[in-house]
Order: structure tokens, then sequence, then C-alpha cells
């Protein structure tokens, strides 16, 4: 329903309507009445943001037939959740940085009304975030965490969100080629997807407790950039060795991972950008799971089928743990070569979420 409504949109968005009536049959399911509404309003949004003549006129209304009231009123929100995060992710670099996209949050906390804490440099330093520190200290934009809380339950432990958020991914002293880097604006899109998500429990009153965190560094090259064999001693006290400035998503989330075990969350699940690995594995449609928990997979695996979105878990073997092992430090930011890159990106993260149950999705 989602898919085939947001197609119908963009199909009546080529020219400008003043009103579209999406009109329901008895039959059609209304199970389904919430995702026809949320892929409505995300057909109304495009790319094309900076377009002087744009290429979407979104009609100044939509009208539903045939809708309860409260199933319109959610697939509203998701759908406007959904195109908040369209937007963080769209922004060019110069637009969204560690700065302004924490700047956005604020805004959107403020709307929605969630609590927000935003850790400057000072406070980064103070906290020992030394690893998100070497990853952005090749940029004049400062990195930036921010931490959004949901209070909806009672004293329950909360559920832990963290998003990889590199504003942009120039690959620092391990140099993107331009035709890799053209897209490294979307490398923050697991922090706008924490934000997107955050924006639509406190706006849906979802009776749970969650906290999203959003690790936030640009990665850029100059005089203070960080180093091939480097040794970087995390927030966790472990130690990572650099072998490749490029792998430097998993890097900043070494910190933010630890930041969010220290609040006790009852389950953990993280979102990156992090390997074109699983993209290799699993094509541009499909993210890749890997978990120390097989029932919290298993649960998140049911909530992605039951909303469309194709999902793949990969193995996580304990054969794997020895090719992020560093002889230098406790491990290294990167596996042996090519094999089983998206798995040992991982295990890389796994080191950094104690024994809470976690899943780490690579979009």
């Amino acid at each position: 329903a989602f898919d085939s409504a947001a197609a119908a949109i963009r199909k009546l968005a080529d020219r400008p309507r003043k009103s579209v009536l999406v009109s329901l049959a008895e039959s059609f399911p209304e199970s389904m009445h919430e995702s026809l509404v949320a892929g409505c309003i995300f057909g109304c949004e495009g790319q094309g943001i900076y377009q002087s003549e744009t290429s979407i006129h979104v009609p100044e209304t939509i009208v539903f037939s045939g809708v309860s009231p409260s199933a319109m009123e959610r697939g509203r929100v998701i759908g406007e959740s959904i195109n908040q995060t369209r937007r963080l992710v769209n922004e060019p670099p110069a637009m969204i940085y560690p700065e302004s996209f924490a700047d956005r949050a604020a805004e959107l906390a403020s709307d929605v009304g969630l609590s927000i804490e935003i850790w400057d440099k000072p406070k980064l330093e103070t906290e020992g975030c030394r690893a998100m520190l070497a990853v952005g200290a090749g940029s004049s934009k400062e990195p930036r965490l921010v931490v959004l809380r949901h209070d909806g339950g009672n004293d329950d432990p909360p559920i832990a969100l963290v998003g990889k958020g590199v504003t942009f991914d120039s690959g620092g002293l391990s140099l993107k080629p331009s035709e890799s880097m053209t897209d490294m604006k979307c490398d923050m899109a697991g922090a706008a997807t924490v934000v997107g998500v955050m924006s639509a429990l406190a706006r849906l009153g979802v009776k749970r407790n969650v906290i999203g965190f959003c690790g936030l560094a640009e990665n850029m090259v100059s005089g203070d950039s960080y180093k091939l064999g480097d040794v970087i001693e995390t927030r966790s006290g472990k130690t990572i060795e650099i072998l490749n400035t490029d792998a430097e998503g998993r890097v900043v989330l070494a910190d933010t991972l630890d930041v969010a075990v220290s609040h006790r969350p009852a389950a953990m699940v993280d979102l990156a950008t992090l390997t074109g690995a699983c993209m290799v594995a699993l094509g541009n449609e499909v993210a890749g799971l890997m978990t120390n928990d097989q029932s919290l997979c298993d649960q998140l695996r049911i909530a992605a089928d039951r909303v469309g979105e194709p999902v793949w878990q990969l193995p996580m073997f304990d054969l794997y743990d020895e090719k992020v092992k560093s002889c230098v430090a406790d491990i290294k930011n990167i596996g042996e070569g090519r094999w089983g890159g998206a798995i040992t990106a991982a295990k890389f993260l796994q080191n950094f979420v104690s024994d809470v149950p976690w899943v780490h999705i690579d979009i």
C-alpha cells in the first residue's frame, strides 16, 4: 500500500492540481490504511529541493475517503517523519554539518516535545570521546553528539537507537575517488533516521522509553586529520589501530555506542551507512542485520517484514573476531581485505555494546 500510494501521488504530481481524492473500496484492508496515507505523504517529497522549477507539484489538498481518523493521523505522522529524515539526507554538506544537524534536531525536539542534549567539542573531550574527535579533527566543522529522549513509559529501561552521522565523508587521508564521494552527503542517513523515528515516537505518544543517539562528524583532509597507523583510545578504554581513515563510521560509532550503553538500555539498535560490502552482498534495496541476540533480531526482522522493508541477517560467527584483532592495539578498524567486510565491521562494533542485546543494521 505504501509503495503504490507513493507511486500514484508522484504520477499525479506531474502538473499543478488543487486537490486529489484518494477513495478506498470497502474491500481495501483496514490494516493497510495507515501505510497508504503515509505513502501518499512520502510521494509528495522529492530530492530536487534546490531546483528553481520544481519537477514535483504537490497538490494543495489530499482528501481521503474511507480512511478512519486514527489511521489518517498515524499515517500522516509516519509519512511526515519519514520526509523529515529524507530532507536531512538530501541537504548538501554545506548546509548539514554536525553543528547545523544538531540545531535542526533541537528545533524538532522543541516542536514535538522531546528532551535533547547536545555534546559540543569541550563536552566530548571531557567525556573521553576521542574516537569521534579523531574522525572530525581534519574538518573545520567540529563534531557533535546529540541525545534525544522520549519518556513514554514508566521506569522501564529504555530502548536505545544509535545512528551514524558522518555529514560528509571524503575518506580522509584514504581519499575516495570523485565518483565515490558524490553521494557522501548521505553518510549521515543513520543519524537522520534516528531523528525521524524519535519525532514519530513523540508525536504518536508511544508508551515506551526510547533514547536516540546521533554521532556526528565530518571526515575531511587537513594537517590535523587522523592518520593511518594512529592508535586511538576510545571512551570505553578499548584501543583502535587506524589502518584506513575511510572506515570512519565505525570509529564514530565506537564512542556513540558506549554513550548509549551507559544509559543501561534494555535493547539497542544502530543504523549506519557503514559498508559498501553490504551492498555487494545484498544489493541496494536490502539492509543487512547483524546481532548478538537472536530473539531481538527476530523481532526486528518480523517488524521489517510487516512494513515492507527487505532485510537479511548475516552471520556473526566467532571466527570473524580474529579478523579485527590488532597486533598493536586491541582492535583495528578494517578486517582482512575485501572479504566479509560488512560482518567484520559489525564485529568491530560489537566490541562497544557490552552485554546489551543489540542489532546492527547496515543500510
